[in-house]
């Protein structure tokens, strides 16, 4: 990671190594859906030919699960990474900026 790259907390707003503490993370967010007609088309052809194993060889092998927003990173500190963090929150904000 460069200087360039470096970000505040996402959380706090506080440079990264506010505490002294030199580790940080950055997080990498996607929001999914699942694919229900993927996933029912895997477990018939299951069902038809009686065995998963053989089933997940010879299907398309489809995406079961789709992304439904664009992924999304931020910096978060070590103190903040500590703490409870609530995903759907932490997506909102990152979504936000």
């Amino acid at each position: 990671m460069k200087k360039a790259e470096l970000q505040k907390c996402l959380l706090c707003n506080k440079g990264v190594m506010h505490t002294g503490v030199p580790l940080f993370y950055r997080i990498k967010i996607e929001r999914m859906v699942v694919d229900l007609g993927a996933i029912q088309r895997q477990h018939g052809l299951e069902m038809m030919i009686g065995s998963p194993v053989l089933a997940s060889v010879m299907g398309p092998d489809e995406d079961i699960a789709n992304s439904i927003d664009k992924p999304a990173e931020a910096l978060v500190c070590e103190k903040c990474a500590m703490e409870r963090i609530n995903l759907a929150e932490l997506n909102e904000i990152i979504s936000g900026r």
